[in-house]
């Protein structure tokens, strides 16, 4: 493993604990926490170990053997096991010819810096799974928070409710429709709960937290910029994107395989010392040995033949891959403008003032100034366009992370 990979993952493996329990989570921390904590990327972490040991493995060289070879058992003396009228030692040494040891080495190799490669895409997909969860919990979280508010706005009235309807001051069917506004608003939260039990359920297994874990995210939306060049950004990921270099790779791999597979078809040459005592045709015999199959009948042609489909299969998956990246990143990057454009109808001054009107709806309807049907009527306006407003902010962080993902870095931070 070289020392840049080495020293990396130092790093990832040292990080500190993120959060406790019940805390704010950034999505930074959770970034940190996902690296350290996930069984999935440690897990394709030993895989790179493995690869190591492999070309550990493929660099050795095959074990000489040595027979020895005695008299049993001497008709004319009827004695056993007497070595000293004949024995005979045999040492052999195979070896490997038309480079299929060096071969080997290489393809190992190669498949080292596949799964160092295969470990970093693990990680941006993870970290893309994690973003997507961390945006839509937050989002939740949001929706919760709104509708707690308003929820709280109808008890309170339908306490104010209960005294003047003692008092005659509104009719039972107004009452009514007050408490079913409530209860509707009350089965959105519910919804709304479950939801967030599902993405709390989702970060906790991604992030390896204890069952009884919550979570709130502290989330913040990236400044919009619009300096950022299509083609670049295509041509970034066509640079840096993991999963091409792993198919760039995997059609080096498969032309290693290639030469592997034609150097197989010649046999291995084994060469030993023969010391014969007195079975041979003097005594103290010496002899050198050779030993190669004939390639007659098996010359390796299937396996070559299959090699050489694997390339043409690599190379049209890492065309096919190219126009797919390529493809990625302008849907990433069309959605990263739309999904803008969209939160740029919500600015300070309209949502200020559409808070102002939600608090003097609730004043005016207690003065009966304005009907309950009006004071109903704005109260869903609230709620729809808050609710818009959180969905187009998930949407716009979403499209953000999606943008990371189909160009294979963090191009924008949050």
């Amino acid at each position: 493993m070289n020392r840049s990979f080495f020293g990396f993952l130092i790093f990832v493996f040292t990080i500190p604990a993120a959060v406790g329990q019940d805390s704010l989570l950034t999505f930074l921390q959770a970034k940190e926490r996902l690296i350290k904590k996930n069984f999935y990327l440690l897990a394709a972490y030993y895989e790179v170990s493995q690869a190591e040991a492999q070309v550990t493995q493929a660099r050795l060289w095959y074990n000489p053997t040595v027979m020895w070879n005695q008299e049993a058992y001497n008709v004319e003396q009827k004695k056993y096991f007497q070595a000293r009228n004949q024995y005979e030692v045999l040492i052999n040494q195979t070896i490997s010819i038309a480079g299929k040891h060096t071969n080997t080495v290489r393809l190992s190799r190669i498949n080292l810096e596949l799964n160092k490669i295969q470990f970093t895409d693990v990680m941006r997909s993870l970290i893309y799974d994690l973003g997507n969860n961390y945006n839509n919990l937050a989002a939740v979280e949001a929706k919760e928070n709104l509708y707690n508010e308003v929820l709280n706005s109808y008890l309170r009235l339908i306490a104010a409710s209960k005294k003047e309807l003692e008092v005659g001051a509104i009719s039972v069917s107004e009452d009514l429709r007050i408490k079913s506004e409530y209860i509707a608003v009350k089965s959105q939260a519910i919804d709304n709960a479950n939801l967030k039990e599902q993405y709390l359920s989702q970060l906790r297994t991604l992030l390896q937290y204890p069952k009884d874990t919550l979570i709130q995210t502290s989330q913040k939306t990236p400044i919009y910029n619009d300096t950022y060049v299509l083609d670049s950004l295509i041509g970034r990921a066509l640079i840096i994107r993991p999963d091409l270099k792993v198919s760039r790779l995997s059609q080096e791999y498969q032309q290693q395989n290639l030469k592997l597979q034609r150097s197989l078809a010649v046999p291995d040459l084994t060469i030993g010392y023969d010391y014969d005592k007195g079975g041979n045709y003097i005594s103290n015999y010496s002899g050198l040995v050779l030993q190669m199959p004939l390639p007659l009948f098996n010359r390796n042609q299937g396996s070559i033949k299959e090699a050489k489909f694997n390339i043409l299969q690599s190379q049209l998956q890492g065309d096919y891959l190219k126009i797919n990246i390529t493809n990625q990143v302008i849907a990433a990057f069309n959605q990263y403008k739309k999904s803008y454009e969209g939160l740029t109808n919500y600015t300070d001054e309209y949502l200020n003032n559409l808070t102002q009107l939600n608090h003097n709806t609730n004043t005016y309807f207690q003065k009966r100034d304005i009907s309950l049907l009006e004071f109903i009527d704005y109260q869903r306006i609230y709620i729809t366009t808050n609710l818009q407003l959180i969905e187009l902010r998930q949407q716009f962080l979403n499209s953000v992370n999606n943008l990371n993902f189909s160009v294979g870095e963090t191009v924008i931070d949050y």
